[in-house]
C-alpha cells in the first residue's frame, strides 16, 4: 500500500516539476587592454535574456559614445530625446512600454519587454544589440 501511495505521489509531482521550467540566461562579457596609448581600454557588457525581458548594460570608453548614439538612431524606431546630458529612446506599444534605451557618456542601459513587442521587432532589436555589442568592444 505504501508503495502505491508513493508511486501516485511521484506521478502527480513529476508534471508539476516539469511545468516550472523556464529559459533564462545571463551573459557577462569583460574586455580590458592597456595598449591604447596609456589611457587603457575597458569594456563591461552584461546581458540578461529571460522569457519576459531582455536587458543589456554596458560601460565602455567615453570616446565611443557618439558612435553608439549614431548606431542607436539608425536602428531604433523611437525618436531620441536628450535630457541632462543623456540620451533616451522610449517605445510604447498599445499603452505598454516596449523598450527603454538610455545612453550616457560611456554607459548604455537597454530594457526590452518581450510581451509588449512583436516577435519581428524583438528579433530585429536583439540582432541590432548583438551588432552594437561588437561595435562597443572594438577599439
Amino acid at each position: 500500500m505504501k508503495t502505491i501511495i508513493l508511486m501516485l505521489c511521484m506521478a502527480f509531482t513529476m508534471p508539476m516539476i516539469n511545468a516550472q521550467t523556464s529559459s533564462n540566461s545571463k551573459v557577462t562579457v569583460n574586455y580590458s587592454s592597456d595598449d591604447t596609448g596609456g589611457k587603457g581600454y575597458k569594456v563591461n557588457i552584461s546581458i540578461s535574456n529571460t522569457d519576459d525581458t531582455y536587458t543589456l548594460k554596458a560601460s565602455f570608453p567615453s570616446h565611443k559614445t557618439d558612435e553608439v548614439k549614431k548606431f542607436l538612431n539608425n536602428h531604433l524606431e523611437a525618436k531620441m530625446s536628450k535630457v541632462y546630458g543623456s540620451y533616451a529612446w522610449n517605445y510604447n506599444s498599445k499603452g505598454e512600454e516596449g523598450y527603454k534605451v538610455k545612453l550616457r557618456k560611456g554607459k548604455l542601459s537597454v530594457y526590452l519587454d518581450k510581451e509588449a513587442l512583436s516577435i519581428d521587432l524583438l528579433e530585429d532589436l536583439i540582432d541590432a544589440f548583438s551588432d552594437l555589442r561588437d561595435l562597443i568592444k572594438d577599439k
